[in-house]
């Protein structure tokens, strides 16, 4: 009888209870819904490295983690969404995903979508407020060069001076059009969008062999003129704008040869412009020495699927200056240093 006092006296208090808590409103407390109300879209993203590139056999990327992340790039941490109206084609959303993709939360509605990779080092965006102005590019050097034609010399420069841009790093880039994001009660299930990426650039290999005496070079700066300073990020149309490309490289001195990669956004259009290798060799006796060569046709060549770049038609050759001998002046290719201002 006891017990059943107690259990009479305990239900009495919990239905008291239950009985206030109807009668008070939470103040302070906010309905948390199970899902997200546009959380059952998911962006799945398949992010392709640059794996098609064919170097020479002998080239080891395993041992060279520099020249591989070059070459194939790598996987980034996180990519950036944006998601643009198809009328106006203005931003109206964006989202931070990992690089495999992840759940979106975009109000309902028809979109252009751009995907690309973050953590660039070179590599830079802009203008993505607008689908059309979204770019990628890379910083000037503050050096122009004046694009005569030196391997040809009885030919007049196609081109003027052009600026030069550093080399940039791979951007991966995806795309599509006219995207439903269907309302929330409309789903019954996980919505997957699904979009490929692919790096933005181009890569090529360049070989400079028959170098004499490249144990005495202490350094390589190369110059490649009639490239595009950028490319725009939805329909990789290229600039009005033309420039060269620089980056250093190091020589193989127990081949007597250079052999490096290099990327660009694509050699600027225009059947007339000239591409022209400029390779600026500091020996260790604090000589410099300088080479150029037309290299157009390998650009052009429609069979160069491997993007190879090779020069072997002459033996360059880097003198030994405590030997003496003939010492071999830098050709006037016009390299002209102007000031840049810096915002």
């Amino acid at each position: 009888m006891k017990n059943h006092t107690c259990f009479t006296e305990s239900m009495r208090r919990i239905f008291l209870l239950l009985t206030l808590l109807c009668l008070f409103p939470a103040t302070g407390c906010k309905r948390i819904p199970l899902y997200d109300p546009l959380s059952d879209v998911y962006l799945k993203l398949d992010l392709k490295l640059n794996t098609d590139v064919k170097l020479n056999d002998d080239i080891d990327l395993e041992g060279d983690a520099a020249l591989r992340e070059k070459v194939y790039g790598k996987m980034p941490e996180q990519v950036r969404a944006c998601f643009y109206d198809t009328q106006t084609h203005a931003l109206m959303a964006e989202e931070f995903l990992p690089p495999t993709g992840g759940f979106i939360n975009v109000p309902a509605g028809t979109y252009d979508i751009i995907v690309y990779s973050l953590g660039t080092e070179a590599t830079r965006v802009e203008g993505t407020a607008y689908r059309a102005g979204a770019n990628a590019f890379t910083s000037q050097l503050g050096i122009t060069i004046k694009a005569k034609n030196n391997a040809n010399p009885s030919e007049e420069s196609t081109i003027g001076h052009q600026p030069v841009i550093y080399e940039p790093d791979h951007i991966f880039v995806g795309t599509k059009e006219n995207v439903i994001i269907p309302i929330h009660s409309e789903i019954d299930k996980t919505h997957y969008i699904e979009m490929e990426m692919t790096t933005l650039l181009e890569t090529y290999s360049l070989e400079v062999r028959n170098i004499e005496g490249a144990e005495r070079i202490k350094s390589i700066d190369v110059y490649i003129t009639g490239q595009a300073p950028s490319k725009h990020m939805w329909d990789r149309r290229f600039p009005s704008k033309i420039s060269a490309i620089y980056f250093p490289s190091e020589p193989k001195a127990e081949e007597d040869r250079l052999y490096t990669v290099f990327n660009t956004f694509g050699k600027f259009p225009g059947a007339h412009n000239d591409v022209i290798l400029n390779v600026v060799v500091t020996g260790v006796d604090g000589g410099q020495y300088q080479f150029t060569y037309d290299v157009t046709d390998q650009f052009d060549n429609p069979d160069n699927i491997n993007h190879a770049l090779i020069i072997d038609d002459e033996k360059i050759v880097i003198p030994d200056k405590n030997a003496g001998g003939f010492r071999p002046d830098v050709k006037d290719w016009d390299i002209e240093i102007i000031p840049v201002p810096i915002n």
